[in-house]
């Protein structure tokens, strides 16, 4: 558990001397004289709420509660084989912050802390947890996880244009697709992005098969063998001839040119040569102008799209150096560990993608179990999750075990299999925040205390800005039509194309500019582009650049406190139509202002010294004692880690 009161006392005493803002309101301030402009980014309300009341199932919440009972069973009999004497039960205000910032990736308002605080029914747990997975903001929250992992990006390389891919990726997860369904789509998919938007996953790693390929065994089995692309693994068992025969699946994958010849000449690096039925090539337009530029653009995403070809074989290279195969030789497909799939009747990326996405993998399963129990409790039941080995146990191995049996009866339904978790005893008790060595066990007497990730502490900031967030922001239908130019003929054609897709992107940046305050698109992280430039509050806070598996961290660096302390998402919850300014201004009694700043900020009330000391701030300083308390808390740990 973080430490509050004494501790905070401290943090407030430490930052009281810093101003911050000088516009906030005076003591008796009352409600904001001018209402908030309909198109003011603060004011701006979205499609979809960021909470919104769901039905579940009866039957569902029942076996739910059942299974959360059995895993609550196996880690009271783990803790009591290693002696470890469990975690106390964790008060309604950090619950409801934990569960907020868990499965929804942001903090709640003060009305929703206090609102599940007040309630007195035996299952108020249950009930938040269910409204929260039936959500926009988990799946938001989810896409989040996901583009870590995915490597998510707009145009890797400068090429491939992967919006629609993205667009997929939220849609699944919004629709709660099975996972084994969303993994095979992902494998299986061939054409343009645009018309199938799952090829985006091969597209991320255009030109790089192998290197696919490794990622997706890391990713979806939890097993790292990257090593043995160039030689025998070092640290495990997987030789070069392994991992050949295991690519040798995919092999034939290819990266084709359009089969519209009039585009393909006009795409060409090459000097123009004159075009039939138009004489028209996009150099002739420039690529200074707005028009060049589009066009080149457009003409990069249609270079190539992907497709199958099971006539391409993978050979052994030449520098081939073991006995068990000669350098050239032909690879024959064959599995590395688990059941080999039937290749009668199905091409070998379908053989593959059944292989990979079975019950009957030993890996996939517990992959995608270990990943998700990981979110929730803030440590895996094997760590690292994306390096398993052969004798890799787990700190509880019967509750893995259980884990994996669960998600398989479940069908691969994520959402229910969060349920399960979300409703355990053990997610509902006090945070353990001893340092943990990566290679010590736990044995989850409680969720470990980490740091909010750098989607979260954002999400959390427009929380307290942004009345109703927006969770769509690209037009996909409008994007795929533009682009698609595998049917146009002569210039005429491709102009109209090239103007649409003008169209798109003009739309696309005037609905950005309604939620801008100076410079900054306030939409949670999975609305904002893919990956953002080095400077972004995001990137500042540990978002990674995408370009490895899971790289973002948690650290805590100088640029951090400069950002929070005066940077532009600070501000904006200073202004007169931010969510915790209209909190805070209808309270005509500075106490009750100082109330509603914690249950803001921290969800809770303050105590007797916390409330004296803000007090003060607020009296000595006027209004830019206001600033100041928001600020200090702001900058607590208790602000920034999930407890």
């Amino acid at each position: 558990m973080v430490p509050t009161g004494r501790y905070l006392t401290g943090c407030l005493l430490l930052a009281m001397g810093i101003v911050v803002s000088s516009g906030f309101p005076e003591a008796q301030a009352q409600k904001p004289k001018k209402p908030p402009e309909k198109n003011s980014a603060l004011s701006r309300e979205g499609s979809n709420p960021v909470i919104e009341m769901v039905g579940v199932d009866p039957e569902k919440r029942r076996s739910a509660a059942a299974s959360a009972r059995i895993i609550d069973k196996l880690i009271k009999q783990d803790l009591e084989k290693h002696k470890i004497e469990i975690n106390a039960p964790a008060t309604d205000e950090q619950f409801v912050r934990r569960a907020y910032l868990t499965i929804a990736g942001t903090i709640p308002m003060s009305s929703q802390a206090e609102a599940f605080c007040r309630r007195k029914s035996e299952d108020k747990h249950q009930v938040l947890v269910d409204q929260l997975l039936g959500s926009p903001a988990h799946a938001s929250h989810e896409y989040n996880s996901w583009a870590d992992t995915l490597r998510l990006v707009d145009s890797p390389g400068g090429n491939n244009i992967l919006i629609p891919y993205q667009e997929w990726v939220k849609e699944s997860l919004r629709s709660n697709k099975p996972y084994d369904q969303f993994v095979r789509e992902m494998l299986t998919a061939e054409g343009h992005v645009w018309e199938n938007p799952a090829a985006g996953y091969a597209l991320r790693d255009t030109g790089m098969p192998l290197d696919n390929l490794n990622n997706t065994v890391r990713i979806f089995l939890g097993t790292q063998i990257g090593c043995a692309q160039c030689h025998n693994h070092p640290f495990d068992r997987w030789t070069q001839k392994e991992f050949y025969q295991l690519a040798a699946f995919t092999a034939g994958a290819d990266y084709r040119r359009s089969a519209n010849k009039e585009l393909n000449v006009m795409m060409s690096e090459k000097t123009p040569k004159q075009i039939p039925a138009g004489g028209w090539f996009y150099q002739d337009i420039g690529f200074d102008s707005v028009e060049g530029r589009t066009a080149r653009t457009m003409f990069q995403a249609n270079r190539f799209d992907f497709w199958q070809n099971d006539k391409g074989q993978l050979k052994f290279p030449k520098e081939y150096e073991y006995k068990d195969a000669k350098p050239g030789e032909v690879v024959t497909p064959k599995v590395i560990f688990g059941k080999m799939p039937d290749l009668k009747g199905t091409t070998r990326r379908e053989a593959f993608a059944k292989w990979v996405a079975d019950d009957e993998n030993p890996r996939f399963a517990r992959t995608i179990a270990n990943r998700l129990w990981k979110r929730a409790f803030g440590r895996g039941l094997i760590e690292p999750v994306d390096d398993m080995k052969d004798d890799t146990v787990a700190s509880n191995p019967e509750l893995m075990q259980f884990l994996e049996e669960e998600m398989k009866r479940l069908d691969y339904n994520l959402r229910e299999f969060m349920r399960i978790i979300y409703y355990t005893d053990a997610f509902q008790r006090q945070a353990t925040y001893a340092d943990l060595s990566p290679d010590q066990p736990y044995h989850f007497q409680g969720p470990v205390l980490r740091r909010m990730t750098a989607e979260q502490v954002w999400d959390s900031l427009l929380t307290l800005s942004v009345e109703r967030p927006v969770y769509s922001f690209e037009f996909t239908e409008q994007f795929s039509k533009a682009i698609n130019l595998n049917e146009v003929k002569g210039t005429e054609d491709i102009l109209k194309h090239v103007q649409a897709f003008r169209d798109y992107q003009t739309l696309v940046t005037e609905e950005r500019k309604k939620v801008q305050y100076k410079g900054q698109e306030l939409l949670p992280a999975s609305e904002l582009k893919q990956p953002l430039p080095d400077g972004h509050f995001l990137r500042q806070y540990g978002q990674s650049n995408r370009e490895q598996i899971d790289d973002s961290n948690t650290e805590g660096t100088v640029p951090q406190l400069l950002a929070m302390f005066n940077g532009p998402v600070t501000h904006m919850m200073l202004e007169p139509d931010s969510v915790i300014y209209k909190r805070i201004v209808v309270k005509k009694k500075q106490e009750e202002q100082v109330d509603a700043m914690f249950w803001s900020l921290l969800s809770r009330p303050p105590t007797k010294a916390e409330r004296e000391i803000a007090l003060t701030e607020m009296k000595e300083k006027g209004p830019p004692g206001y600033g100041n308390v928001i600020w200090a808390l702001l900058n607590t740990r208790e602000f920034l880690f999930v407890q």
